[in-house]
């Protein structure tokens, strides 16, 4: 015989399990997968995290034979000025530290990403884990204050006003230090 009356499943005609499927749509339990989402998101965070933690921060200055062995900073050998980027690396590496002022005199967008990033590890992973979305209450209200491209231009309005703090501290230093 027809299933004739309306079913929280989709065509499906036993109770038991229409009840189960409605107790598994409830708000506040998470769909499995974003349950994945969140332990991918945790565990790409916490990798970075990881990786800035390994960095050593006293021995990071750029050039053959440093920890990363990348070149040096080009921009700063034509200008004597740092780049946008100029200490990013020893901030992430302090800030993981918990060395927080030295980090933001190195870059101060560095800690706020890493600060970000390490939400990002803390939120992902308790998702990922109990299955409730814990960042909803807390970074939802945040994000939704912004399009994604105003957070973009927000992130780059970071990195330039930390750029132009930093430039200001090496022009300083060279005032100071060439009279």
């Amino acid at each position: 015989m027809p299933h004739t009356e309306p079913s929280n499943c989709f065509g499906c005609e036993n109770e038991q399990f229409s009840r189960s499927a409605a107790v598994s749509r409830s708000p506040t339990l998470v769909p499995g997968h974003l349950r994945s989402w969140g332990f991918l998101i945790g565990l790409l965070c916490t990798v970075v995290l990881l990786i800035a933690w390994h960095l050593e921060p006293d021995y990071l200055p750029l050039g053959p034979g440093s920890q990363l062995s990348f070149p040096g900073c080009s921009f700063r050998d034509r200008t004597g000025y740092p780049c946008p980027t100029c200490g990013m690396t020893t901030a992430w590496s302090k800030a993981v530290r918990g060395q927080l002022v030295t980090a933001f005199r190195a870059n101060i967008a560095g800690v706020v990403l890493a600060v970000v990033t390490l939400l990002g590890a803390l939120f992902g992973l308790a998702t990922a884990v109990v299955g409730r979305v814990f960042y909803l209450g807390v970074v939802a209200p945040v994000l939704d204050l912004f399009s994604p491209r105003r957070w973009l231009y927000g992130l780059l309005a970071l990195i330039l006003l930390a750029w132009a703090w930093n430039a200001l501290w090496a022009f300083v230093a060279q005032l100071s230090f060439g009279s």
